[in-house]
């Protein structure tokens, strides 16, 4: 008989636990306005249609849960469990999901327009139809996500780890990328112009026809990236590394893939001879000033900037006759000429 009484209490101390950690307030839903449920679990909670605006979800586990429609502009959801949370036409404009867990959620007509995804983690979610402008990723984890066709232009995604991704044919023109991780991502027909990609990992990336023209690539490991078709007129490619990559009918006009010394330099200049704001005044007269200008280029110390400042390497590169180098670029002779097919 005691065995069984302890097995009751147990048993309600259990359910009266759960209730405390999913009771919602009176009229919640649908009216949850500035709510505090930070902490709560709400996993698998209907609260389709819901109004959360800066409500505070932080911490909460929302596993599985149905929010579709609700409206979560400007919610805290920091740290939140969102994993396979169906987020269908939910509204999150301006919502804080820094480091918050949304692997496999359902985004379709989601509007994350100016939310901070910043080190949020949004593997293999299919972001195809929902709204990311000015979405903060810095950090993010995207790995093997969908993003194509998607307009990303002057997003940031500094440090967002990227590889397997599906990108292709989004814009990402303006983008602060530096530091991403790009490996193995497909970024076929992609638009990269003008975009800081600084430091960059795009190994064994996909950038067939991609336009990336005024884009930065300073110190950038591209080794195996398939870039034929690719138009680079005007890319910074100084300390990139472009061993065995693909650049068979690519547009180098113009880019910049040998180290430039700065006006009036005599035959002894040398980088490692200057330092401090020398140094950077130096490099800004030259034609890389644009990748010299990239706040995460310019807080590398002189120790992690100067390996940098060396001309860019074509070890076992592919090319044809209608690769087409710089003006007056010696093609060296590590890279491999292929003959065109009849």
């Amino acid at each position: 008989m005691q065995r069984y009484f302890l097995v009751c209490i147990i048993t309600l101390v259990a359910l009266l636990t759960a209730s405390c950690g999913t009771a919602l307030p009176d009229g919640c839903p649908p009216t949850c306005v500035g709510t505090n449920l930070s902490g709560k679990n709400l996993e698998g909670l209907k609260l389709e249609g819901a109004d959360l605006v800066e409500a505070n979800l932080g911490k909460a586990v929302m596993v599985g849960a149905n929010l579709v429609n609700a409206n979560l502009s400007g919610a805290d959801l920091e740290e939140t469990d969102l994993e396979s949370a169906n987020l269908s036409g939910a509204l999150l404009i301006g919502a804080n999901l820094s480091n918050a867990n949304l692997r496999n959620a359902r985004v379709n007509g989601t509007d994350f327009r100016g939310a901070n995804l910043e080190g949020a983690s949004l593997s293999r979610v299919d972001l195809t139809q929902a709204l990311m402008n000015g979405a903060n990723f810095n950090g993010a984890e995207l790995i093997g996500s969908n993003l194509s066709a998607l307009n990303l232009s002057g997003v940031e995604m500094i440090e967002t780890t990227l590889s397997g991704a599906n990108l292709s044919a989004a814009n990402l023109s303006g983008g602060a990328l530096s530091t991403a991780n790009f490996s193995g991502a497909d970024l076929r027909d992609t638009s990269l112009g003008g975009a800081w990609l600084n430091l960059t990992s795009l190994i064994g990336s996909n950038l067939s026809q991609a336009y990336l023209a005024g884009s930065t690539f300073l110190g950038a490991d591209m080794t195996g990236a398939n870039l034929s078709g690719a138009k680079l007129n005007g890319a910074i490619l100084v300390g990139a590394n472009l061993s065995g990559v693909d650049l068979r009918g690519a547009d180098l006009t113009g880019a910049v893939v040998t180290l430039p010394l700065p006006p009036g330099a005599g035959e002894d200049f040398s980088y490692e001879n200057l330092t401090g704001d020398e140094l950077r005044q130096a490099l800004a007269q030259t034609d890389i000033f644009k990748a010299a200008y990239d706040p995460l280029v310019l807080d590398l110390i002189e120790s992690q900037l100067k390996p940098l400042l060396k001309d860019a390497q074509f070890q076992g590169a592919l090319y044809d006759d209608s690769t087409i180098w710089p003006l007056g670029f010696q093609i060296p002779a590590s890279a491999i000429k292929v003959e065109n097919q009849p």
